[in-house]
């Protein structure tokens, strides 16, 4: 089906607010330095809701990687100021360096290391903004690192019946698929840039996990949470489905697929029939937080992210219904989330009432945003992604 006209121009106003709003203000506002080197401290952790720089006194690693990621993106689309903000991040990021592919969690604000821990989630963006950042710059030294880092987690945090730990060093709580998730997306990532056999060698054990923990068969969803041994947790608060990271797999699915050539049409189907079906208002087009395998909802309110992760999987459908959706979300993200905050910046969150809660602007959302225009943009320019149908199995109700 051929894209319809009212989407282009929405991707059009979305392109407008991201290149002549959003990356002049997060690399302008949003970056944290001194008077003659704005960039000397890579990036602030949070804004306040008014839109100036709130300093919570730490500044994850992550979300140092998720901006190096953002305006490595920004570069690569033509925004060349980009290219000096990235580099200027990534040479902040390596005060958290440990050797070896051992990378600190949190630095103060100039860059000295607050926690040394090891967090799977931190690493896996890390590698994820190193591959593309080595991309941008033609520099080895970043995939080098990326690919030290793979080599440490194996060495250090592995699990011998699959898997890896959430930190080292290992710190008490139930086992996690999110940071999974991301640690394949920063693999693909990694092969999409090296064209390596030897990097994709992660991503398959990872999509084996995913078939064989991660994804409940019988339910047709994504579970997210486990004990050591790999069993369900007792407490049914660990046992909700996530809309977002649903839709994050099936678009990680998908670009497997087009690394790979191997498909999983089944499950992406399900999760993406489930999550229509359970967590989108059908009014609004606003995607739930969390709701329960049986369909209930837990919670209403709906998170930015969710949102854009639903721009990543619904931009590989091409049917008249998934269409609705999609220029459903991206009229939200223009006038819902957009709005009420200075231009180029975003509302995080929607309570169960469709309200503004909100007191602070998180700096990690810009991955969302960027990671979502970029599928977008993709799809609408030159679709590569096998499309899914929706209605091309029969439908798998929760029991």
């Amino acid at each position: 089906m051929k894209t319809p006209h009212h989407i282009i121009q929405q991707y059009d106003l979305f392109t407008d607010w991201l290149f002549s709003y959003a990356f002049p203000y997060w690399g302008s506002i949003g970056c944290d330095g001194t008077d003659s080197n704005p960039y000397l401290w890579g990036v602030h952790e949070q804004l306040k809701i008014d839109g100036t720089p709130d300093l919570p006194g730490y500044k994850r690693l992550r979300v140092q990687a998720r901006q190096l990621y953002s305006f490595t993106q920004a570069a690569l689309f033509g925004w060349t100021t980009g290219n000096i903000i990235a580099e200027r991040i990534y040479r902040f990021m390596q005060n958290a360096y440990q050797g070896e592919g051992w990378w600190a969690k949190t630095l103060t604000r100039e860059g000295k290391i607050l926690d040394h821990t090891a967090d799977l989630y931190d690493l896996a963006f890390i590698i994820f903004s190193l591959s593309w950042y080595g991309k941008l710059s033609g520099n080895a030294t970043p995939i080098h690192q990326a690919r030290q880092t793979v080599q440490w987690i194996e060495r250090y945090m592995a699990y011998p019946k699959g898997g890896y730990k959430n930190t080292y060093p290992l710190t008490q709580g139930l086992r996690q698929q999110n940071p999974h998730m991301h640690l394949l997306e920063a693999i693909l990532a990694l092969y999409d840039t090296t064209q390596s056999e030897q990097d994709l060698v992660m991503a398959h054990k990872l999509i084996h996990l995913f078939k064989t923990r991660f994804f409940n068969q019988q339910m047709g969803v994504l579970e997210e949470y486990y004990t050591e041994n790999w069993s369900p947790p007792s407490n049914n608060i660990f046992i909700n489905v996530e809309p977002g990271h649903q839709y994050e797999w099936i678009w990680l699915l998908a670009e497997y697929e087009r690394l790979t050539g191997i498909a999983h049409p089944v499950e992406m189907k399900q999760m993406y029939d489930f999550n229509e079906r359970y967590s989108v208002d059908q009014q609004t087009g606003l995607v739930a937080d969390k709701i329960r395998r049986d369909g209930t909802l837990v919670d209403k309110s709906a998170r930015l992210w969710v949102q854009t992760e639903a721009i990543r999987a619904t931009s590989l459908m091409h049917d008249e219904k998934s269409y609705q959706h999609l220029s459903k979300i991206l009229h939200n993200l223009l006038y819902r989330y957009f709005q009420y905050c200075p231009k180029g910046t975003w509302q995080d969150q929607l309570t169960h009432c469709y309200h503004y809660n909100n007191t602070k602007i998180p700096t990690s959302s810009l991955y969302h945003i960027v990671s979502g225009y970029v599928q977008l943009h993709q799809s609408l320019t030159y679709p590569r992604y096998p499309q899914i149908s929706p209605q091309s199995t029969p439908d798998n109700k929760p029991e």
